[in-house]
């Protein structure tokens, strides 16, 4: 990404929290989780004040759903209110592809009164999704290539015959185009703010989309954002212009092909068991010719003032613990972004299914870990990135392995606390009982079973033939393979019919229920 040295920037340092990912409304296993929800955004709310952000920037999936409930929407609507009456002075939110464009552009004019900038659809006017943010004093404070989740329909027309390397390539390059158009309109507007105030205003861009080579972890919840998996765009989709990029959609936090500027802030509550193991954050940016030095900031010292959107206090015990942060995710990746495979990372951040042992965010708890931690800091030192750990507000833990140790492991479990478990039996004696063993252990305790994977009884029911999986224990694409096996399909016709199925699966998710 280009900077600029000749042009000063403003004297007081202008910084930007970057986040996305909240899924408001989401459940685990059934488990309803709106109290973590909560003690985030009261968190969230408090870390704005302490580093005295000045514009937040949410990159997509507010909701994890497209008719979020009533009190997902309280928690948004709620949220917003606070924050447009604190040090922060604009929000900028795009949709991702969990969210409902037409929803989110719906108070979109009301909003703006608050300061909060909405852009639920990829606009017909591209030049509509360029936002200059002015400060209090009303100078331009920066740009914003308010971009949100592209949709198949907003950068490709489809046509008949293609071939899924054909609608690939399309869909990148109408990605590509968007980018670069919205990139040559914030260019001819930063060129003129910058002559006109004789300093430089900084580019800031947001996506929601999915990074190739970029970094997932199992049960995240993430979905395909195009039929086929298509559409993972490389670093250089990003024009050179841009200051940094903010990016949605994936879950862990991690830089893209390399760049310190293009960045996924991550999900700041672990979405799936597969998460557990991560220790979350969100980012600030910070531009200026003196940069704050957040080495020196302490813990979030307890408020003065419960900040609450309900009568039930928002911050738990949980949300007061300490976590160690995780590594930056990307550190040790190569900045090659063409595979479009699942890459490593220094952090474990899959199960672990070689080793019986605990898996969990327990034994991770560092009480004399640093809160921030700088990921870069530019040549010149007129702007930073840098991490601020999101406490865990409730402990999920991955237990695996023989009969014995799991429930050994159940024991030893502190009860001073709820912790929610997903266990996986993966011995090679059929336990029938396994589930009631477990539930012995853990009665009249905080502890809660939300998951019990019996591998040798799935195994068995499989070779045998019987069915008793339930649809919990199944994605939409297994319960379609199971059909195709239990009507004797022939193995010619099954990848015509996956992928006519895929299509009709994307077609439900893509589509915008809220829209006339």
């Amino acid at each position: 990404m280009s900077k600029s040295t000749e042009l000063s920037t403003a004297a007081k340092p202008l910084t930007i929290l970057h986040t996305s990912d909240w899924h408001l409304g989401r459940r685990l296993y059934g488990q309803l989780r709106y109290e973590e929800f909560e003690a985030f955004l009261a968190w969230l709310t408090k870390t704005i004040q302490q580093y005295q952000v000045d514009i937040l920037i949410v990159a997509g999936d507010i909701f994890d759903t497209m008719t979020p409930s009533n009190r997902a929407q309280a928690l948004y609507y709620e949220f917003l209110s606070v924050i447009s009456s604190l040090h922060c002075n604009h929000v900028v939110i795009v949709a991702g592809n969990h969210d409902s464009p037409t929803f989110l552009d719906a108070p979109a004019n009301i909003l703006k009164y608050l300061n909060v900038h909405v852009i639920g659809t990829a606009c017909e006017d591209i030049a509509d999704e360029v936002l200059v943010l002015n400060s209090k004093t009303g100078e331009p404070q920066c740009i914003i290539a308010a971009v949100p989740y592209l949709r198949d329909r907003d950068v490709r027309s489809t046509q008949a015959g293609e071939s899924g390397a054909d609608k690939d390539a399309n869909l990148l390059a109408g990605i590509r185009q968007h980018y670069a158009q919205v990139a040559d309109i914030t260019k001819d507007k930063q060129a003129e703010l910058n002559a006109q105030f004789q300093r430089h205003i900084p580019i800031i861009a947001t996506g929601h989309l999915f990074a190739a080579g970029g970094a997932t972890t199992a049960d995240d919840g993430v979905r395909d954002l195009y039929v086929g998996n298509l559409g993972q765009v490389s670093a250089d989709t990003f024009d050179d212009g841009f200051d940094y990029v903010a990016l949605g959609h994936l879950h862990v936090p991690q830089k893209v092909g390399g760049s310190d500027t293009i960045r996924y802030s991550g999900s700041p509550i672990a979405m799936g068991f597969g998460e557990a193991k991560q220790t979350k954050q969100v980012l600030l940016v910070q531009f200026g010719e003196q940069l704050d030095d957040f080495s020196e900031v302490n813990e979030l010292s307890e408020a003065k003032e419960a900040i609450t959107t309900s009568d039930t206090p928002l911050v738990s015990d949980a949300a007061q613990d300490d976590y160690p942060f995780t590594p930056d995710l990307f550190d040790s990746l190569p900045s090659d972004t063409d595979t479009d495979t699942d890459t490593d990372t220094d952090t474990d951040t899959d199960t672990d299914t070689n080793d019986n042992v605990v898996e969990d965010s327990l034994n991770t708890s560092d009480k004399h870990s640093q809160p921030t931690k700088s990921l870069y800091k530019n040549s010149d030192n007129s702007m930073q990135v840098v991490s601020v750990t999101v406490p865990c507000f409730q402990q999920l833990m991955h237990i695996s392995g023989e009969l014995q140790e799991i429930l050994n492991a159940l024991t030893a479990l502190p009860t001073d606390k709820p912790i929610w478990i997903e266990v996986e039996y993966t011995g090679n004696e059929i336990v029938s009982d396994l589930r009631e063993q477990i539930n012995i252990v853990v009665a009249d305790t905080p502890l809660q079973v939300l998951k019990i994977r019996n591998n040798q009884v799935r195994d068995k029911v499989l070779k045998s033939q019987v069915a008793h999986e339930t649809l919990q224990d199944l994605d939409e694409m297994e319960v379609f393979e199971r059909c195709l096996a239990a009507n004797d399909v022939a193995e010619s016709q099954r990848p015509s019919l996956r992928e006519a199925y895929a299509q009709i699966l994307h077609d439900i998710h893509q589509n915008d229920h809220m829209a006339e």
